[in-house]
């Protein structure tokens, strides 16, 4: 078995679902309970934001899975190292007794390299794309040291694949600026050394180790007939620009109310009120889009309640009506609507395109589809 460490959901499902394209049986748990008959266990331990200590919660993760039963391990961070990165990294260093970990962030495919030290995106440095006008965590640099904020007293090292050793400790974060070099990278792998970074790299690892026989030829969604609810916790321009394309199309949007917006606590009342607008908008339409329209800000305290208020929100609609397929933008609302959900385990079903992957819960059979707020929306998810 393959034992996955991601920080966030929409980062674990990605994982997931490029295990699944590889023809593995994979399953994804918000609660880890121990070993199972899969080939691919992805274990979100929700550490990327939340304020408690990360390094503890790796070592709870860890703690449930037979070791005897893991071939080998990944830990998944996120692409642009927003998070407890260092922290986490060390950690199952530790606990695995490894002497190095390579870290390969870089997401090629989707145009996310780095070179000379820095990170890039569709060549624009990180900090001038839109991670840099996050509401909640704005990036305020695109130099891989300050990204990582690593401690000074930590061995840290940046090598291109033609310029490692093999001799180095601690973290080795590579350079990369296609998928070549992620090939490369994976001939640097050995037993001393934890693999961890995006799905790119994931995908490479796979690559050398499986049969290429083994890819899935057959990738389609899962037709799922019935009432869709589009949930938008995204802030970035491609969320607002499918949002608009949506309502041009006819698809209704109910957005959150000022009132709820505005008022810091999370008004039970406010929110029945909203649910209540979405209930009669599915009763006259199939799919149906919320959203939270107000101007984002800075502001990191806002954001958390917004995204409570959102997970009450669908809490309220689910006990009302039968949603046949909850499709949720933004990794950290996702969070926080299948928490409170207490959803704990999913398998993959599929994926619309990479990393917007189709899942079932498992107690309770629903569809969910998530996907990462920075990427976008594949043509025709709203027909």
């Amino acid at each position: 078995m393959i034992l996955a460490i991601a920080d966030d959901i929409s980062g674990a499902a990605e994982i997931a679902a490029v295990g699944w394209t590889f023809g593995l049986t994979a399953k994804i748990q918000m609660k880890p309970v121990g070993s199972l008959s899969c080939d691919l266990v992805v274990v979100d331990t929700d550490t990327r934001y939340r304020q408690a200590n990360p390094a503890r919660d790796i070592e709870a993760a860890l703690a449930d899975y037979d070791r005897t039963s893991i071939e080998w391990y990944y830990k998944k961070v996120d692409s642009v190292l927003r998070g407890n990165v260092f922290v986490e990294l060390y950690a199952m260093m530790r606990i695995l007794q490894k002497n190095r970990t390579i870290l390969a962030p870089a997401n090629p495919t989707k145009a996310r390299t780095i070179s000379n030290g820095q990170y890039f995106i569709n060549g624009r440095p990180l900090h001038e794309t839109d991670f840099g006008k996050d509401p909640e965590y704005p990036v305020k640099s695109s130099r891989i040291e300050d990204l990582l904020n690593v401690p000074a007293d930590c061995p840290f090292h940046l090598r291109t694949w033609q310029n490692y050793t093999g001799d180095e400790n601690g973290i080795i974060v590579a350079e990369v600026q296609s998928s070549n070099d992620l090939d490369q990278w994976t001939e640097c792998l050995d037993e001393n050394t934890l693999a961890a970074g995006g799905s790119d790299f994931f995908k490479a690892i796979l690559g050398r180790k499986l049969s290429s026989s083994s890819k899935l030829s057959n990738i389609n969604v899962e037709t799922v007939p019935g009432r869709k609810l589009f949930v938008c916790g995204s802030a970035t321009q491609n969320s607002k620009k499918a949002i608009a394309r949506a309502s041009d199309s006819g698809i209704p949007v109910c957005p959150m109310p000022d009132e709820l917006f505005n008022n810091a606590p999370a008004d039970y009342t406010l929110i029945r009120q909203w649910s209540n607008d979405v209930y009669d908008a599915l009763s006259k339409s199939s799919r149906v889009i919320i959203a939270i329209l107000q101007p984002a800000m800075q502001d990191t305290n806002l954001a958390e309640n917004l995204r409570t208020k959102t997970a009450a929100l669908v809490q309220e609609i689910l006990g009302k009506v039968k949603i046949h397929e909850l499709f949720i933008d933004g990794g950290a609302t996702a969070e926080a609507v299948l928490r409170a959900l207490q959803y704990k385990e999913f398998d993959i079903i599929a994926e619309y395109s990479p990393g917007v992957v189709q899942m079932r819960a498992c107690e309770q059979e629903q569809y969910v589809t998530i996907k990462p707020g920075s990427y976008p929306w594949p043509n025709g998810i709203w027909t």
